[in-house]
């Protein structure tokens, strides 16, 4: 938005100075920009009589310029007036007479800036401050805690730098003040200072030992707050506080902190990017093709994590992975991490449209080389580029590679990584559009002096952290240059490959649901939950034991026009596959049965349920209540022709939820009813339910579902203590909802008709040795 006084400001420089050679005119839009503040930096170097003018505040603009003061009047008080207006400050006026306005204006801005009892005079040091864009009132994203920090950095080292922006942001500025005042603190003189790691400031940087004090325990304590761990920044002393504070950030950079030391690696890891390059690493990344001399290499220096490129630009550097290669490194015990780099260094080479190219490319290779799906691919940009470039080039580029490998599949195709700047990997993290999901980062943390990294924060969900470059190790055939890597463990790339991606059971079930998904969504025009729906009650009739009125009733009946299109793409499949936790086959037409009345009965309107959440109820009618009572029969059966004999209890124990299905209860139907119920749970409102599955059964090994028991108790019924509770309430036949007579239900629709209920004494037995049984899983954490 304009502001009156700013243009005002533009309007007398350009009268003032328009016909003098040595000034560039300014446009007059009244908003302040870096055009403007030029135009006040050549006015003043113009007054002050330099000749050969220049956009810069240096050496010879400083030293030459004067003190403006109360009383004052002229052209140098004009330029006062005006930057105060750019910077946001009312002097009163814009007359240039240096009067009580502008100098109580003057007066705030130093106050701003740290100086609580300055005058309002204005002197070099301020005035190279005031001809800035920096800000001196917090910023939208900044922090009080900053801020301070900030004042008080410039109270008590400006004089070694500069006066420095107290915006309430940790950014380039902050960074280099900080290290200027390191640089003061360790003696180095004014004059060498240079506020960047050189070889005096790292031979000087101090150890600091619990329980002393100085000024570089504060300096550490800021530098620890502009990093994102929360610490008292007023006291000099190294406490118990602070060790921990320091080694909860050594361990976010995955650093060896000595015990009760805080040390080089430490303060230089809070002050830059790349911290200590001499540390010790168990990555790396090579543009080398490896040979088995050069890997032998690798491993004696404890390297056990590699990143290669999948292809090569023609007519470039011969950089790219080979069959022979992938195996001869996976044969010895190393990983790789895939990166995609053909060229990445300027903003050229960046668009939605060249991310879909390059996708494309890297999916190929990969597949070629038969790199397991779900493997992150870390797409180079490979040069330092500025915010502004990197929204308008870098993100669309990603988007671009984002929609291509997941136009393959949603869950069978690789992730999306990113090799870049600090800035670079936040810009595209905190990316909220469904159109770009980045999956871990893997952070050019080397060169410190980019831009997108001296005063950025390590991004969270950083893999991997390239923090020196151009190492040479081992001599003669093994010799090779390489990047070193530390990993964070969230990735650590792959370490097998399956050449033409033969799919498993899973994966093939997984693709299967995508498609029976796709259709529903068009049936169902986009309505994510009724699709989720359709596929459950499809993939439930495949099962005729799960094709009648009772699964009408209990979880929906399916819609022809649905199964007739869904029988194009699904003729033969068996949804057999092998659970991950107990690697018995799995029902998966049972689960699914279960699955689509957890759908189906939580869409009932408009009927009170007499129970906290409405999954135990699905538990009655689809799942264990169900599963329990046929049980209980069975066993009232066996005792009635002396099958049981002696105890019915250990009896009743030994039978229930066995492996080899030997019951009417067996284990396999535990777990799809359980699992259902927990895919109930964990449901996203917009999320497919192939997706689910992906999530539940394929992902990190199955690991949620490794967890089944206790999910499903803390659930659907809080704790083990309510979960035993609903168990014998069911089977004593208490507390049925009023809506449907339950028990009449399970009568004729599991037991048939003509069969009574089991006797109470086979109900209790059966319902005991559940709860037992559960419980022995709740606290196994399966």
């Amino acid at each position: 938005m304009a502001d009156a006084m700013v243009l005002a400001t533009q309007k007398w420089l350009n009268e003032k100075y328009g016909n003098d050679s040595r000034f560039n005119k300014v446009t007059e839009d009244g908003i302040t920009g870096w055009g403007t503040i030029y135009g006040l930096r050549r006015a003043l170097q113009i007054e002050e009589g330099i000749t050969s003018t220049s956009n810069n505040f240096g050496p010879t603009t400083y030293a030459k310029c004067p003190t403006v003061k109360k009383g004052d009047t002229g052209n140098l008080v004009y330029i006062v007036q005006g930057g105060l207006w750019c910077k946001g400050y009312s002097p009163g006026g814009f007359n240039g007479t240096y009067g009580d306005g502008t100098y109580a204006a003057v007066q705030q801005f130093k106050k701003d800036a740290g100086f609580d009892d300055a005058n309002g005079n204005i002197d070099k040091d301020f005035m190279k401050a005031l001809l800035d864009m920096s800000a001196f009132k917090l910023l939208s994203g900044g922090t009080t805690a900053i801020r301070a920090i900030q004042q008080q950095l410039n109270k008590d080292y400006y004089d070694f730098y500069q006066i420095c922006p107290c915006n309430g942001l940790y950014d380039r500025d902050m960074n280099k003040m900080l290290i200027y005042a390191l640089q003061k603190e360790e003696g180095i003189p004014k004059a060498s200072a240079t506020g960047t790691w050189g070889k005096k400031t790292i031979s000087s940087c101090p150890t600091l030992e619990l329980g002393k004090s100085s000024n570089v325990v504060k300096l550490v304590r800021y530098a620890l707050v502009c990093n994102g761990v929360s610490v008292n920044t007023s006291s000099k002393t190294y406490d118990a506080t602070l060790d921990e504070k320091a080694k909860e950030f050594a361990k976010s950079l995955k650093l060896t902190k000595p015990a009760n030391k805080i040390n080089y690696t430490i303060i230089k890891s809070l002050l830059s990017s790349n911290g200590d390059p001499n540390r010790a690493a168990v990555g790396c990344d090579t543009s080398t093709r490896l040979n088995q001399a050069k890997i032998t290499t690798l491993k004696e220096n404890g390297y056990k994590t590699v990143g290669r490129y999948l292809t090569k630009v023609s007519g470039g550097l011969d950089k790219n992975m080979t069959d022979e290669e992938i195996k001869l490194i996976l044969d010895n015990g190393l990983s790789i991490f895939p990166i995609f780099q053909e060229y990445g260094g300027g903003n050229s080479a960046f668009s939605k449209e060249k991310g879909k190219q390059n996708a494309q490319s890297a999916y190929q290779a990969a597949t070629n080389f038969g790199i397991p799906f779900g493997t992150t691919i870390y797409f180079a940009v490979d040069y330092d580029p500025q915010t502004a470039d990197i929204n308008k080039y870098i993100v669309p580029y990603f988007k671009g590679i984002y929609e291509a490998l997941t136009s393959y599949s949603k869950k069978l195709t690789y992730k999306v990584g990113v090799y870049g700047t600090r800035n670079v990997c936040r810009i595209l993290q905190n990316s909220e559009s469904k159109n770009l999901q980045i999956d871990s980062l893997f952070v050019s943390d080397a060169s410190y002096g980019f831009s997108g990294n001296l005063g950025f924060v390590m991004p969270n969900n950083w893999a991997f952290d390239q923090f020196a470059t151009d190492i040479k190790i081992g001599s003669g055939e093994g010799a090779v240059s390489i990047d070193k890597v530390a990993l964070s463990g969230k990735r650590n790339g792959f370490s097998y490959v399956n050449k033409g991606l033969t799919l498993t059971p899973l994966q093939k079930i997984y693709k299967t649901l995508e498609e029976l998904f796709k259709i529903a969504l068009t049936h169902t025009s986009n309505d994510v939950s009724k699709s989720n729906k359709l596929v459950a009650q499809y993939i439930r009739e495949k099962n005729p034991s799960y094709k009648s009125s009772k699964w009408d009733l209990t979880g929906g009946s399916l819609d022809k026009d649905y199964k007739s299109k869904a029988d194009k793409v699904d003729q033969s499949h068996d949804y057999m596959f092998n659970d991950p936790l107990t690697n018995e086959k799995y029902d998966f037409c049972h689960l699914m049965a279960t699955l689509s009345a957890v759908l189906h009965l939580t869409e009932i309107p408009n009927i009170d349920l007499n129970w906290e959440r409405v999954d135990p109820l699905v538990d009655i009618f689809a799942g264990w209540g169900g599963d329990l009572t046929t049980f209980s029969k069975d066993l009232e059966k066996a005792d009635n022709v002396g099958k049981i004999n002696g105890n019915l209890q250990s009896y009743v124990n030994n039978l229930i939820c066995k492996e080899d299905n030997s019951s009417s209860f067996p284990l396999v139907d535990y777990i799809a009813d359980i699992d259902a119920v927990i895919m109930g749970y964990i449901f996203d409102e917009d999320e497919d339910i192939a997706s689910l599955f992906y999530d539940y059964y394929i992902s990190n090994g199955g690991e949620i579902s490794k967890h089944r028991s206790r999910m499903f108790v803390s659930n659907a019924y809080g704790d083990l203590d309510k979960f035993a509770t609903a168990v014998n309430t069911f089977s004593d036949g208490l507390g049925v909802p009023e809506v449907l007579d339950v028990l009449t239900y399970i009568k004729e629709g599991i037991l048939g008709d003509g069969e009574s209920l089991p006797s109470s004494q086979y109900r209790d037995a059966g319902a005991k040795a559940f709860i037992n049984f559960v419980t022995k899983e709740y606290n196994s954490m399966r």
